[in-house]
């Protein structure tokens, strides 16, 4: 039991902050300089080490972590351990996921007096690795036994406050060094300033009063803050209809009356997009205005019309207000909301309409019976399961996204690799209360496998289904030892096309460094997984189906590699890349 009128170990100081924040699992790979430290986190009641073959890998499952929980923390040695893991924190300060990673450092007498010791570039200079790590976080720390416990909770509450990854350094004879408890009594809160809350009310009020065609446009930082509920509310309450981002998919409800489906500029057609365009409001509710997600720039800009909500600030027209935090600016708005009767809101209609050629393939229409044996570029209704039984012709993309969607159970987490997998699962319309995961910004591959370790943990209420490519599984494959001793039992789909389609399709599409070595999937699962993981093949509908059906109704992690050819691309990537390679 801690004394909190007494003292604790910089490390369990860490470890309580962490448990506060909602935090119960630790990533990372242990090291020399990080040891005292994990001794010492061994004793805050209610964390567990979750090792991962690789400090990449960990810094994965992170970031998918964090995206659920509003937290996570990542564990790595000073050197080779922080700079392995510097690729998934940059893309967690890309995609507003608050990872803590902390450090383990040398001792503090090392470092002043510049001994020249392992993991260095051996020239004295122990700041080297922190430089670059501020390129990528928030905030950062280097703790010295008089401020420790100010440190922590500085970047701690940054993380909490902008949905940013921050970094931490604790050197090896500090993480046991005992400090005051007393902080730990006061709870760490962002804030906004309430005079610039109460400013921002008024001018969005003010723009909202006579506007009769306003529209909303959720992006990331609604999930990211756990916001979706009040979106929902929002839009039924108000009459006004959303649309959403590609990194927001699924996060209002899809069946929800005023979903628009997704906007990507003039990439997709649909409703969404003729409604912003006319709209006299654009409400931007923590987007991202970044080439893919805009339609590569083709989107409506920000005008005089637009409220933009970010981490820390907003926007009404040009004017700023600072200080004014994404969490209570988007209760305001709510409340704002609130004040206009919904009748009067309903410029656009209130149920989802039924898309037309490219974004039917983005918001897919309810099931009905399709023949999965012609590939269309523009049309994957869903199909029946029967239609699927019946399907013996090699599985084509198309095919598989409409075996897909006839398939995908509720209540489950859709977490799908940068590439043909990302770009086939936007076209789904996704089942009632079912997670979506993808990186659409940063676009690392390899990073879906891992974040299937972390989203299980985070919400083991949801069983993972991840769709992933030959290539990107080829990264970071060793964690899929680590998600079977979490003892979680994911359904992992394996596009196997042999290479990486996602280049293919931009470039070259016969040249060698597309390729990659052909793997004995069958045998990686055994070896990775072990022999209490069910491994099915897909070549066909009639497989397909089997396997999808065994999947479900198994209670063990499923691996179905499911056989596609190297040059066929989902739709919606086959308009990205004619967007991408376009003269400019």
């Amino acid at each position: 039991m801690i004394d909190l009128d007494g003292t604790v170990t910089v490390a369990e100081y860490l470890g309580l902050r962490l448990r506060h924040a909602g935090v119960e699992h630790l990533f990372g790979v242990p090291g020399d300089f990080n040891l005292n430290l994990l001794d010492g986190l061994a004793f805050v009641e209610g964390l567990r080490w979750v090792g991962s073959p690789n400090e990449l890998g960990a810094g994965y499952a992170a970031d998918a972590y964090a995206r659920r929980r509003g937290l996570s923390a990542l564990f790595t040695t000073y050197g080779v351990g922080e700079l392995s893991a510097i690729n998934a924190v940059a893309g967690s300060a890309a995609e507003d996921s608050p990872v803590v990673h902390v450090v383990g450092s040398p001792r503090t007498t090392t470092v002043a007096g510049g001994a020249l010791v392992h993991h260095t570039i051996a020239d004295g200079d122990f700041r080297h690795f922190a430089r670059a790590y501020a390129e990528v976080t928030v905030a950062q720390a280097m703790v010295t036994a008089t401020d420790a416990g100010a440190q922590i909770d500085r970047v701690l509450l940054a993380a909490l406050t902008h949905r940013k990854p921050v970094y931490l350094s604790i050197p090896q004879d500090l993480a046991l060094h005992r400090i005051p408890a007393a902080p730990l009594r006061e709870p760490l809160t962002p804030a906004s300033d309430p005079a610039a809350v109460e400013r921002f009310r008024t001018a969005v009020r003010d723009l909202l009063t006579p506007a009769v065609r306003p529209i909303m446009l959720v992006g990331q930082l609604v999930s990211r803050y756990g916001l979706s509920t009040l979106v929902t509310d929002m839009t039924t309450r108000s009459g006004i209809p959303v649309a959403a981002q590609l990194s927001a998919k699924g996060v209002i409800d899809e069946s929800v009356e005023g979903n628009l489906g997704l906007y990507a500029g003039s990439m997709l057609d649909g409703p969404a997009a003729s409604l912003i365009d006319s709209a006299d409001v654009v409400l931007h509710l923590g987007t991202a205005l970044t080439a893919e997600l805009t339609g590569f720039f083709t989107h409506r800009r920000p005008d005089a019309r637009t409220v933009q909500l970010l981490s820390t600030a907003a926007l009404v027209g040009t004017t700023r207000f600072d200080n004014v935090l994404f969490p209570d600016a988007m209760t305001t708005l709510a409340e704002v909301l609130t004040t206009f009767p919904a009748p009067a809101r309903l410029a656009a209609p209130t149920t989802r309409a039924e898309p037309t050629g490219l974004a039917a393939s983005i918001t897919p229409p309810a099931p009905s019976a399709v023949d999965l044996t012609a590939s269309t570029a523009t049309d994957l209704t869903a199909p029946t399961a029967g239609d699927i039984s019946e399907m013996s012709r090699v599985l084509t993309q198309d095919a598989f996204w409409a075996g897909m969607q006839a398939w995908l159970p509720a209540g489950h987490a859709l977490v799908a690799d940068t590439g043909t997998s990302y770009w086939g699962a936007l076209a789904l319309r996704l089942p009632g209360d079912t997670v979506f995961l993808g990186q659409p910004i940063w676009n690392s591959i390899g990073w879906a496998l891992p974040a299937v370790l972390g989203q299980g943990l985070a919400d083991p209420d949801r069983r993972p289904v991840l769709v992933i490519g030959d290539g990107a599984a080829q990264m970071t494959i060793q964690e899929l030892s680590t998600i079977v001793a979490a003892g979680l039992r994911p359904i992992i789909l394996l596009l196997n096309n042999r290479g990486y389609t996602i280049e293919r399709a931009l470039q070259s599409p016969n040249a060698g460094y597309n390729d990659v070595a052909d793997w004995n999937w069958r045998a990686v699962v055994a070896a990775f997984a072990g022999p209490d993981t069910d491994y099915h093949h897909a070549a066909t509908g009639t497989e397909l189906a089997k396997a999808l059906t065994a999947a479900s109704e198994s209670n063990r992690p499923v691996f179905i590699e499911v056989e596609l050819d190297a040059f066929d691309t989902p739709p919606l990537l086959r308009r990205l890349a004619e967007r991408a390679t376009a003269p400019s």
